[in-house]
């Protein structure tokens, strides 16, 4: 996860949510870069990539037949985040929050998939962040928190009061999905039918889960997953992340296991019908930010590496083949 620009990871000790940022290198071995965030686009084809340098984050489309990696934006300043193409690949939403002293708070951006005519479409007075686009084309759904600090004075601040909200990709018609206001929330994933949608919720009390809710009809969660994967971290409460509907209504996402040398966050196929897992990864270490394609072929994820002193640093793009469960890194240059 990411948040005010750094690099954290969240994790529950003895009923309370500490962050512990993690060590930050660059990309490529300067000091320039580091990747914070992916999305790929419908075919798989292309990816989009956030990169961070020196307090800004832009976001670039990356070529996956070579790599190269162009602006998407010409923004200036401030920090751009959590892309998403629609599943035509005509357009692409993310988030735009100008920077500190701004006044203003991240706002959702739809523009062109080659970045051309970017438009704001939420209000400025609220943080909407991970916006995604409804199998329509039409629809946005995206979070909104409604509190920024701490509920514990030795815990780091950070957005809670989280809720779920649709609109149309202009800004018009907002409806609300949920209510719970979530003390931390995934990125939501929409089903291949734009009915629902799934994500992991944690809420200030309650462990964190994988829920299914409706777009089509808000209320309550219509499902809800707590899987167990061999040598997870806790029983009583599993690490789960970045769920991903795919095509075929099965929900692929990470969940976190003991490995030799800390924490492993692989990918695995959850099959809502009948609670089956099946593990597409092996021994990833730290990983985050899984995104699928539209077609379900394609997963990209963030891959992090230790130095010698076994912190986590420098993030690097893998992509993974559904079907095959290939795992391939994405070697790319145009950073800057």
């Amino acid at each position: 996860m990411v948040t005010n620009g750094k690099l954290g990871l969240w994790v529950r000790r003895g009923g309370l949510i500490f962050l512990f940022f993690l060590a930050r290198t660059s990309y490529g071995g300067s000091s320039r870069c580091q990747i914070t965030s992916v999305a790929a686009s419908p075919d798989g084809k292309l990816i989009a990539l956030v990169a961070e340098k020196g307090g800004t984050s832009f976001i670039y489309r990356v070529d996956v037949s070579t790599g190269i990696a162009v602006r998407l934006t010409d923004a200036k300043g401030g920090l751009e985040s959590s892309p998403s193409f629609s599943p035509d690949g005509e357009r692409i939403a993310y988030a735009y929050w100008p920077g500190k002293g701004s006044g203003s708070r991240p706002r959702g951006v739809i523009a062109n998939a080659d970045g051309s005519n970017p438009r704001p479409w939420s209000p400025s007075g609220v943080a909407d962040l991970s916006p995604v686009f409804s199998s329509d084309n039409e629809t946005i759904v995206f979070s909104r928190a409604e509190f920024y600090g701490s509920y514990s004075p030795i815990a780091q601040p950070h957005p809670h009061g989280w809720s779920f909200y649709a609109a149309n990709w202009d800004g018009t018609n907002v409806r609300q999905l949920t209510t719970e206001r979530f003390y931390m929330v995934s990125p939501p994933s929409i089903s291949a039918d734009g009915k629902n949608m799934v994500v992991v919720t944690e809420g200030l009390e309650t462990n964190g889960q994988i829920a299914i809710y409706s777009i089509t009809h808000p209320g309550p969660p219509l499902r809800t997953f707590r899987p167990h994967v061999s040598k997870e971290v806790e029983h009583k409460n599993p690490i789960l992340a970045y769920p991903n509907y795919l095509p075929d209504g099965s929900i692929l996402f990470m969940a976190a296991s003991n490995g030799k040398l800390g924490f492993n966050y692989d990918v695995y196929r959850l099959n809502p019908d009948t609670g089956t897992i099946e593990k597409l990864t092996n021994g990833n270490g730290y990983a985050t930010d899984l995104k699928v394609s539209a077609d379900g072929k394609t997963a990209v994820f963030l891959k992090y590496r230790k130095n010698w002193m076994l912190e986590v640093t420098d993030a690097k793009p893998y992509l993974l083949d559904v079907q095959t469960h290939k795992l391939t890194p994405l070697k790319i240059s145009g950073l800057n």
